[in-house]
């Protein structure tokens, strides 16, 4: 039993290890065989040429990684539960859905890590319910010698610095060549390791997402700064700008995105390749170059959608919450956020360079679902009427489709923050009766 990083072993290893775990398929199921590709700004099946709609839910599982960190530990050994995956995805089966989003995560310790027979089970699962899996990425990576030391294609092109500079915490892992490197051979890692074990699993993954929600810290430099200049790929950013401040962030993440998506490709030519972010008014901000505006104490700054676009990534993923107030309402909200995202402008270059843009996360929320005099009781009637507006909203804009928050786990509960499937199914029908509807 192989119970250690992927960046520490070989692929060899991790073949026996998937090996010794290996299930079989659900009889009478139409299981996934065929991929799914990008062509003329939509996902299409390869073999049929038929549109393809994600369309599901969000699985993770959180669990105490190391000295007290907590965070997505879906495939680590004592978190993955087989016997609820494999009821999970006959679920969605039976529900119509087609598209599974979860989270993998690289921490070293007693438990955080991930284990590739497990992977292999849920893929399987996955393929013989006739299910796709996007697979995204915690922003946290352990430091790994291999990875960091396995050079990436085209890389002596790109800026990349060869220190870590502390004063950049997050910001740093945009630039900093370790980093850069670690995040996409640990991906490049993982797909060489199911083509030895099970080729016929590569179709079942739609896409590898680099990261589950992409961001700039405000608070770390060189952003916290409000003067002079930083230099990168030869030109000199005025940090007093907030235009150029803004087209510092989309330069470095274009070349984040494509350092990592040559890495993919190359590994396999086929695979789909995004990222996550939220929208710039998810978290106070009024949209790219506003920075000195905005009146936050969120530091977070997400990649641009518009910047990502010219990336080498193969479409963009946009998460929209359900929001309301009593002076605001669902569909006001959303007008925000897609605001926020550039969305007209986003719309147009998105066709134009023939990328789909979809909504990774989609949900409501429980807090403004509550009444006095019980604050413990959720009105999940005002629920699904706030999320099938907010779902209708979501589609009518354009988006390429729509994957719930969360389906739920072992851990969750019928109070949840965020309504599990698990526990109210009828989130799940809302969408996927918005989703049927002509357009």
């Amino acid at each position: 039993m192989i119970r250690m990083a992927l960046g520490s072993v070989t692929t060899g290893m991790l073949i026996a290890a998937a090996c010794m775990a290996a299930v079989g398929q659900t009889a009478g199921a139409d299981p996934v065989t065929s991929r799914i590709a990008v062509r003329d700004g939509a996902f299409v099946d390869v073999e049929t040429n038929a549109p393809f709609t994600p369309l599901g839910v969000n699985y993770f599982r959180v669990g105490e990684l190391q000295e007290g960190k907590k965070g997505h530990a879906t495939f680590c050994p004592g978190l993955y539960d087989r016997g609820f995956v494999e009821t999970m995805m006959a679920q969605l089966q039976t529900w119509g859905f087609n598209t599974v989003r979860t989270f993998h995560v690289y921490h070293v310790g007693e438990t955080g890590i991930l284990y590739l027979a497990n992977v292999v089970h849920f893929l399987q699962q996955a393929r013989a319910h006739g299910v796709r899996v996007i697979f995204s990425w915690d922003i946290w990576m352990p430091p790994s010698d291999w990875w960091s030391s396995r050079e990436l294609p085209g890389e002596e092109g790109c800026d990349l610095r060869p220190e870590w500079d502390p004063e950049m915490g997050i910001n740093a892992f945009r630039l900093h060549r370790g980093s850069v490197r670690t995040r996409a051979n640990a991906i490049v890692s993982l797909i060489e390791a199911l083509q030895a074990t099970d080729p016929g699993l590569l179709p079942v993954v739609l896409a590898w997402e680099l990261e589950n929600e992409v961001y700039f810290s405000a608070k770390k430099a060189p952003l916290s700064a409000r003067e002079g200049t930083f230099t990168f790929a030869g030109r000199e950013y005025a940090l007093s700008s907030d235009a150029e401040a803004q087209d510092l962030m989309d330069d470095v993440i274009v070349q984040w995105a494509d350092c990592c998506a040559d890495a993919i490709h190359e590994a396999d030519p086929e695979a789909l390749v995004s990222t996550g972010v939220f929208s710039f008014a998810a978290v106070g901000r009024g949209g790219p170059g506003t920075r000195s505006q905005d009146e936050t104490g969120d530091g977070r700054i997400p990649a641009r959608p518009l910047a990502l676009l010219r990336s080498k990534l193969d479409y963009i993923d946009i998460h929209l919450y359900a929001w309301r107030k009593e002076d605001r309402s669902v569909t006001q909200f959303l007008e925000r956020d897609l605001k926020s995202v550039e969305w007209e402008t986003l719309q147009a270059a998105a066709q134009e360079a023939g990328k789909p843009v979809m909504c990774g996360e989609c949900g409501v929320f429980a807090n403004y679902l509550r009444r006095p005099p019980n604050w413990k009781l959720i009105d999940h009637d005002l629920g699904l009427k706030c999320f099938r507006e907010h779902a209708t909203g979501v589609r009518s804009h354009g988006l390429a489709g729509a994957l719930y928050w969360p389906y739920g786990n072992p851990d969750s509960t019928p109070g949840d923050e965020n309504p599990p499937l698990l526990h109210h199914p009828d989130y799940g029908r809302v969408l996927r009766e918005v989703w049927s509807q002509p357009r």
